[in-house]
């Protein structure tokens, strides 16, 4: 009994030894993934302001130095995981079987516990389950590193991407500020994209099939500055904030059969096409909303470059931030009256670097002013182009 009670305070010892070292490693990964963000976005604003070329290039070093280190540290938890399933399955005491004369009865092994917790022996001994479960075990082929079916993080060389027909789930981050993937297809089988699974990688195009039923709260491709073209299978119900940011995105195809979305020269509506769900963000120049149209979905047009849109006067209601940092936004068409109640003060504005908000005067305008064109006219007393002026 001693020599069991010895090994059962050394296996718990092992799993806090485990535990504490599995701690210190996700800190590890959340520290670098926070950097790994922080330096991207570096990038991404030394891109747009056209930075010499020297000082991308070692932005682009450091970024890929960061990601190098935090695939280090999550393959690091992936083997605490291991070592500690392995050392809790291979050093657990056997059961004892004790024969006493005249007796047959069977003692179970003493009931493993924390230390510091009293150990007791039942006085039944429990059935042993029909069969053992098997550790959860970490595969990896072709790039694809997996734990059972999902995909947990992609280590190939990147371009166009085919994701094996045995995925079901794509896990958080697999493919995060991935840039040597070009294109992924992305099978049937798969039903679940977790939170920023593409983010920041180099898409330039995405087809997601037909499993996929919702994108709601992933973030899954949002950073994806190269992506231009996303093709979306028949499963889809909620597309969420997928595509934030993807400030290339020119086209959204949509499967005849989806009963839930239909798309018209790359814009997103509802099946319907009585609401206007999404406009790729590198849509420019004019947009006349079809006469279908009765309501405009919140952050429809954000961060669009388009020049002017005209709203028919079948829509009725238009959602918050749906015009939201249309900075290239001069002119606004509105063929109809819409209802105080049915306006958002927040459809047009933009938002400033310290994260304050800032209104377009255009929505009071048009309440007073009613139906017609307005075209924006200058700045207002704090220096924002907000003042917008009826024709």
């Amino acid at each position: 009994m001693k020599h069991v009670i010895k090994a059962v305070l050394l296996v718990s010892a092992l799993i806090a030894v485990a535990a504490c070292n599995k701690n210190k490693e996700s800190a590890d990964v959340a520290a670098l993934a926070k950097q790994l963000s922080e330096m991207q976005a570096k990038l991404e604003a030394a891109e747009k302001a056209n930075a010499a070329p020297e000082e991308v290039a070692k932005l682009e070093a450091a970024v890929a130095e960061i990601a190098k280190q935090e695939q280090a540290a999550q393959s690091a938890v992936a083997e605490q995981k291991q070592e500690a399933a392995k050392t809790t399955a291979g050093t657990t005491p056997a059961a004892t079987t004790a024969t006493p004369a005249a007796s047959t009865a069977t003692t179970s092994a003493p009931a493993v516990g924390k230390i510091g917790e009293s150990l007791t022996t039942p006085t039944t001994a429990p059935a042993a389950p029909a069969t053992t479960p098997a550790a959860s075990t970490t595969t990896s082929s072709g790039g694809f590193q997996m734990s059972g079916t999902t995909l947990t993080k992609y280590t190939g060389s990147g371009g166009n991407v085919i994701i094996p027909n045995n995925v079901t789930s794509i896990g958080e981050g697999a493919f995060f500020n991935n840039k040597n993937i070009t294109s992924v297809n992305i099978p049937d089988s798969v039903t679940k994209i977790e939170f920023r699974a593409f983010s920041g990688s180099g898409l330039t195009s995405v087809t997601i099939g037909n499993g996929v039923t919702s994108l709601a709260d992933t973030e899954a491709f949002r950073d994806c500055s190269r992506l231009t073209s996303v093709t979306i299978g028949s499963g889809l119900k909620d597309i969420g904030d997928a595509f934030w940011d993807c400030t290339s995105l020119a086209s959204i195809t949509v499967d005849a059969n989806n009963p839930n979305y239909s798309s018209v020269d790359g814009i997103l509506y509802n099946k319907a096409k009585t609401e206007f769900v999404l406009v790729p963000r590198d849509k420019t120049g004019n947009v006349t909303i079809p006469n279908s149209v009765t309501s405009i979905k919140e952050n429809a047009f954000a961060t669009t470059k388009i020049a002017s849109v005209t709203i028919p006067n079948s829509v009725t209601s238009i959602k918050k931030n749906a015009f939201w940092n249309c900075n290239n936004l001069t002119t606004v068409t509105f063929q109809g009256a819409i209802a105080e109640a049915n306006l958002d003060t927040q459809v047009f504005g933009f938002s400033v670097a310290n994260g304050r908000i800032v209104n377009f005067d255009l929505i009071p305008k048009y309440l007073a002013g009613g139906p017609g064109t307005y075209i924006k006219a200058g700045k207002d007393m704090r220096g924002f182009e907000t003042v917008w002026e009826k024709q």
